[in-house]
């Protein structure tokens, strides 16, 4: 059996209609060019579902508790390919995905970044979610050099990300592995053919949660690389951050000109989600990440 050119990495801690979901836009885009590797810390019914109904992909069992970074890393060393793919299980595949991310690395040899589509929410709170979490990766992006790549839809040369990847328990590839590798002299693109979904449903308080723990993880990262004077002047100026988070949410929004209809009635929900994620960072940077990165989903 050939050396598949393209290995797809799927961190899993939710379980369904997520992983499900993710892995069945996925199936029908399979050959023998790529191997597709699920990363699970949920265990129990979920591991069982995804081997029972995926078969082809490959599953790998980690312990309850490990990070979403760590996870993705353990995909990423058991990989084959000289390219890794990461997608997220919240997200589902533009039919054509598997193909664009194997003209993508014919193209561009250190790492490609693609978009993140919305999938036309009947909820607020969904529409919130997405605007939250991906407005610097929503629709459209335009193909070029850049220098933030989200890790929901990304492609990176193994070698060169292994080489770049944090210490494992030390926090997201986001916030180390784009900026060594730009350090190191690599580029960094965009494809916007490279096109995931994101999907729901979130409820109101679970994702207040995971803002929570999300911002305090970064905080807490953030804590020990940044001086003292930062940490007292983000602590004593944090609720001044929530409006300016609105702010610059909604100029990218404006800018792209990408659902601004739902962004405008969303905004009562994202004012919490804001005032959560100032909270969080505030209070990483106060006392540290304590252990939000580990469950974090």
């Amino acid at each position: 059996m050939s050396k598949p050119q393209l290995s797809v990495v799927i961190a899993s801690c939710v379980g369904d209609p997520y992983i499900s979901r993710c892995l069945r836009s996925l199936e029908g885009q399979r050959d023998e060019r790529s191997e597709f590797i699920v990363v699970d810390r949920a265990g129990g019914k979920v591991a069982e579902t995804i081997g029972r109904d995926f078969p082809w992909a490959k599953l790998i069992r980690r312990p309850e508790g490990q990070s979403v970074p760590d996870l993705r890393r353990h995909g990423l060393e058991a990989s084959e390919a000289e390219y890794v793919a990461v997608i997220e299980e919240h997200c589902v595949a533009a039919e054509n995905w598997i193909e664009i991310a194997l003209r993508c690395i014919e193209q561009h040899p250190t790492a490609v970044g693609g978009v993140v589509d919305d999938s036309g929410y009947d909820r607020l709170m969904d529409w919130a979610v997405y605007f939250t979490e991906y407005n610097s990766y929503m629709p459209p992006v335009e193909r070029g050099i850049t220098y933030d790549l989200c890790t929901a839809n990304c492609i990176y040369r193994r070698d060169l990300l292994l080489e770049s990847l944090p210490e494992e328990g030390s926090g997201y590839w986001e916030a180390v592995v784009n900026h060594r590798l730009i350090e190191a002299g690599h580029e960094l693109r965009t494809e916007p053919d490279l096109v995931i979904r994101h999907t729901g449903p979130f409820t109101f308080f679970y994702y207040l949660g995971q803002r929570f723990l999300f911002s305090r993880a970064f905080g807490g990262i953030r804590r020990s690389a940044v001086s003292t004077w930062y940490r007292l002047a983000y602590i004593f100026l944090a609720p001044l951050l929530v409006p300016l988070l609105w702010l610059r949410t909604t100029k990218r929004v404006i800018a792209k000109g990408h659902r601004i209809d739902r962004y405008l009635l969303a905004t009562p929900v994202l004012i919490p989600i804001n005032c959560i994620y100032v909270l969080g960072e505030w209070i990483g940077y106060l006392v540290g990440p304590g252990n939000s990165l580990s469950r974090i989903e």
